[in-house]
């Protein structure tokens, strides 16, 4: 008697969901989390530094993110890092986010901002409506000169009235991400902001960052 070894099953696809100009968005399935993850990509005209100076300035996030009302940023200890608390939408719609914002270079050039969900940080928002999101940049320089690749994964619990289940959050996030970075691309083929941090100046990634899922899943724990 002999056993024929079957092959493994295939990874699930990613589903496209937006696509306008430079920039795609695309759902794909996540391990450990109850929802997918969103994928958005461009290529435009414009540096790393640029990029993480625009993320950085929490002022004008109401000018070019979507669903952003408002962002404040208090500076960690390490550095490039900061405390983020940024309210998006209004009415029954409105969400408190709190996340750690960290900047890392790593050996091949490129760069990487991790957000992590920190409600447990901030027991005074106990009771309302926070949401739990994570989210990872990756910048690097794109196929022509002077332009650089951004890419954002982001995983997020709408906690949406009348327990509406994952469903729900899919086309909202993706519609939201391809107007952010429509907008993100429109400022940085404009010249705007200027220059940022020199990417040498950013620490080295030397560990492996936790997988999306995994904080995902560690912020809705902490939450409940």
């Amino acid at each position: 008697m002999f056993f024929v070894a079957l092959p493994a099953p295939a990874a699930a696809e990613c589903e496209p969901r937006e696509a306008e100009g430079p920039v795609t968005v695309e759902s794909c399935p996540i391990e450990n989390a109850d929802y997918p993850v969103v994928r958005a990509e461009m290529t435009v005209r414009g540096s790393m530094s640029a990029v993480i100076a625009l993320l950085a300035d929490a002022g004008a996030c109401p000018e070019w993110q979507a669903m952003c009302v408002e962002e404040r940023a208090t500076a960690l200890d390490a550095p490039f890092q900061t405390l983020r608390q940024r309210v998006s939408g209004k009415g029954i719609s409105r969400r408190i986010t709190m996340d750690r914002v960290a900047w890392w270079r790593t050996a091949d050039g490129a760069v990487v901002g991790d957000m992590a969900g920190a409600d447990e940080l901030t027991p005074e928002f106990k009771g309302k409506r926070v949401l739990c999101a994570r989210s990872r940049w990756f910048l690097s320089p794109g196929d022509g000169e002077g332009t650089v690749t951004v890419v954002q994964k982001t995983v997020s619990d709408p906690q949406p009235p009348f327990g509406m289940g994952a469903g729900v959050v899919t086309p909202r996030t993706a519609k939201t991400l391809l107007e952010t970075f429509t907008n993100m691309s429109a400022r940085l083929a404009g010249g705007r902001p200027g220059a940022g941090p020199a990417i040498e100046s950013l620490p080295l990634l030397e560990d492996e960052l936790p997988g999306l899922g995994e904080e995902f899943a560690r912020c809705q724990t902490a939450r409940k």
